[in-house]
């Protein structure tokens, strides 16, 4: 269906946006960007949060609409080994090989292996038998690696930065573009945060934000969250995303919008554990910010991985044999 696409506003066909990516376990869809916008935007913005916020997906193990959670990296603490999680287990991201050969390369004189199942094993050992003379009095030490745990591991995560941000407005501006009228979103108003997120150019309109978001949150369920409103005042629409009850951010929508009516505000709230809607007060209306607030909150360093660790040991309740130590 030929239509205007609310990022670039081309007429052309669109075709189907997941609001918050699928990778993480969103649900909802809208058909809002022609294929080259949200083409560009699958691999620019939604790939970024795949590849850091994903993690917890997989961790949670959430179901998605297409595909399985994908595998992480992590590194075992105390032999710095690297590991691939997988669903709810570690196993190395590849299997060890030691030889040591004779001085023409012809014969093996002795072989560590180190595999992460036994039919790796195996096919590894016929391998060597192939391609390598084995004398009787050659060495060997073959392993099938179990892991039963626990294990100390680390895996890194990007919390913030521009593409993220860029990311996390998308979400807040694709959701309100399927809640007001198309005249509105597709006015001058919110060109400042299409050219943002199309190009990451101008002023910054996002930020994480975790001293004005506690509203966003109860602390006990990793859920995903969309709230936007309205300030008729200062012609201003905010909207605030978080994602897994953990990463929480704000963005700055319009700052010029001149609205004869009022709104209530706008909320989206999502279990992606239990992939359903979660209902609260239709009243609640969150409190006026100013820019500053938005864009610039002031939060220390230790404030933030403080409300960071509250995140990660909230999935300790969710995630079987996972246990939070710290973040850094």
């Amino acid at each position: 269906m030929i239509d205007q696409c609310f990022a670039c506003k081309n007429f052309k066909e669109l075709t189907v946006e997941h609001i918050i990516p699928q990778a993480l376990g969103g649900r909802i869809k809208a058909r809002l960007y022609c294929k080259n916008c949200n083409d560009t935007f699958g691999h620019e913005l939604d790939d970024t949060l795949s590849i850091n916020y994903g993690k917890i997906g997989t961790l949670l193990n959430i179901k998605r609409e297409r595909g399985d959670p994908q595998p992480f990296d992590v590194i075992e603490t105390s032999t710095q080994i690297p590991l691939v999680f997988i669903g709810n287990s570690l196993s190395r991201k590849k299997p060890t090989v030691i030889l040591n050969k004779s001085k023409d390369g012809k014969n093996l004189e002795f072989a560590d292996v180190t595999a992460r199942t036994q039919k790796e094993l195996e096919k590894i050992k016929a391998t060597l038998k192939e391609r390598y003379e084995m004398s009787d009095s050659a060495e060997q030490k073959t392993f099938r690696e179990d892991r039963p745990g626990p294990i100390d591991a680390n895996f890194q995560i990007t919390i913030d930065d521009i593409s993220i941000r860029r990311a996390i407005s998308k979400i807040a501006y694709s959701f309100l573009c399927t809640k007001i009228s198309k005249d509105q979103i597709l006015s001058s108003s919110f060109n400042g945060i299409r050219n943002y997120i199309k190009d990451g150019t101008g002023s910054d309109l996002a930020s994480a934000n975790y001293v004005h978001t506690n509203f966003m949150t109860d602390y006990s369920r990793p859920l995903h969250k969309i709230h936007i409103a309205l300030n008729r005042g200062k012609f201003m629409v905010v909207g605030f995303v978080m994602l897994f009850g953990i990463y929480r951010f704000s963005v700055l929508l319009s700052d010029t919008l001149v609205s004869h009516l009022d709104w209530p505000d706008l909320d989206y709230t999502f279990d992606p554990v239990r992939s359903r809607d979660v209902y609260g007060n239709d009243r609640f209306r969150v409190s006026a910010l100013t820019k500053d607030n938005m864009l610039r909150p002031k939060q220390s360093k230790k404030f933030v991985f403080d409300e960071l660790n509250i995140g990660f040991k909230m999935l300790e309740n969710y995630v079987e044999k996972f246990k939070f130590v710290r973040s850094e």
